[in-house]
């Protein structure tokens, strides 16, 4: 069997959506010939700590290198629910001193570890490298140059041209990020984006890249978390259940929680048969804000739950909510968590702009676009219950819902590297 090895410095037990893309394709690339091994980091303290998707990743026998101690006990890993507005100051001031991104240390701990990882291995046929952060670019390149093995490099997120998660501070800065990127493009033998309009990007930017030369391999779903999940009894409830999957990271939700404040104000006879949940990490302004609003008793927060918990809670939902921020190259925006909302074939409320995930979703079916009105989703609200009660909810398009299946995305994945050791 041939052997890659997958660089991501985010990895189980670290939770949140950035995790799973990297996690499922190591976890299916077994069935399609490919032996991975994953080079990450020993996190002491993250946003979120995820024991069921280090648990899967064990039990699918996904071999695991670490830069540090090997975890073997996560609640020694402090869990830092950051203030959101000390987050984007640290984030901006940590972009100022390091480029490309606060990782940058991380590199050569990673090449060192590099160094024993290759001989335990006896070597590897690809380097497998996804980012952000892109420190994970910069390691794959160093390591495509040492050892003379082609590099595949994973766009879960643009780089230069993401100014939603990249604050560049001078001229200086971004021209530094153009350089690195331009260098790492330059020594990839294959480039892989989530979706066409990065790719768009990296191709007008850059224009020693060919079309073809830039492969397309969306975020998707793992059916068999949603079979396992199945297995357990559900959280139902007997109110009609709207639910956000995810945390506000980089979005502003204000008028979201505005228009269930609206809706509660003008329909206060649905305060107990109507339900908005919350699945991930909220900010205590956010907190606030909901506390100040009196709704308590329509409102459930879960915070951060395990993945399969996760997975339970959209499958006992009726409708989900999805946002995505407004700015520069908006258009090319598409959050992990959309695969998981097409696999639960779930009614979806989606906030968002024209763009590379909207045209995803137009052929789903089951969905309603609206603006970032509370009004007008406020409406939109009230139209749902009315399908809700007729027991009238649009059907997903399971044509469509096959397309994301991480099964099958993973060996569009397998195939990229077979093309580069010539396997047929």
């Amino acid at each position: 069997m041939n052997k890659v090895l997958i660089i991501s410095y985010y990895f189980p037990p670290m939770g949140m959506g950035g995790v799973q893309r990297t996690l499922k394709f190591a976890k299916y690339l077994r069935e399609f010939g490919w032996d991975p091994v994953v080079l990450t980091d020993s996190p002491k303290k993250y946003f979120a700590v995820d024991e069921s998707l280090l648990r899967e990743a064990i039990e699918c026998g996904i071999k695991i290198e670490r830069t540090g101690e090997d975890i073997t006990d996560v609640s020694k890993i402090q869990i830092k629910t950051p203030n959101e507005k000390m987050r984007k100051l640290r984030s901006k001031g940590s972009q100022f001193l390091f480029i490309p991104d606060s990782k940058k240390f991380w590199l050569k701990k990673a090449m060192k570890k590099i160094d024993e990882v290759w001989k335990k291995y006896d070597g590897f046929n690809v380097i497998f490298a996804t980012a952000p952060p892109y420190t994970d670019f910069l390691v794959g390149q160093q390591a495509k140059k040492k050892f003379k093995v082609p590099l595949v490099i994973d766009y879960r997120d643009a780089w230069v041209d993401s100014p939603v998660l990249n604050y560049y501070p001078t001229l200086f800065h971004k021209a530094s990020n153009m350089r690195l990127e331009k260098s790492v493009l330059r020594d990839a033998n294959c480039i892989i984006t989530t979706n066409r309009r990065v790719k768009e990007l990296i191709i007008s930017r850059y224009g020693n890249i060919e079309y073809n030369d830039v492969k397309i391999i969306p975020h998707g779903f793992d059916q068999e978390d949603f079979d396992k999940a199945a297995q357990s009894d559900l959280p139902f409830t007997n109110k009609m259940r709207i639910t956000h999957s995810g945390s506000f990271y980089t979005r502003n939700p204000k008028f979201y929680l505005e228009a269930i404040y609206k809706f509660f104000v003008k329909y206060p006879e649905l305060k107990d048969k109507v339900e908005f949940c919350f699945i991930g990490i909220m900010s205590k302004d956010n907190l606030a804000l909901l506390k100040s609003y009196g709704i308590d008793g329509s409102i459930n927060i879960l915070g951060y739950i395990d993945h399969i918990e996760c997975i339970k809670y959209m499958m006992a939902s009726d409708v989900l909510f999805l946002m995505i921020s407004r700015g520069e190259n908006e258009d090319a925006a598409m959050p992990g968590k959309v695969g998981e909302y097409i696999g639960s074939r779930k009614n979806i409320i989606a906030c968002i702009p024209e763009g590379v995930t909207k045209k995803m979703l137009e052929k789903y079916d089951a969905i309603r676009f609206t603006e970032e009105d509370p009004v007008e989703l406020m409406n939109v609200f009230y139209e749902y219950y009315n399908l809700y009660k007729e027991d009238a909810m649009p059907v997903a398009n399971e044509e469509v819902v096959e397309m994301y299946d991480r099964k099958d995305l993973t060996y569009e994945l397998a195939k990229e590297f077979n093309l580069l050791v010539d396997i047929e």
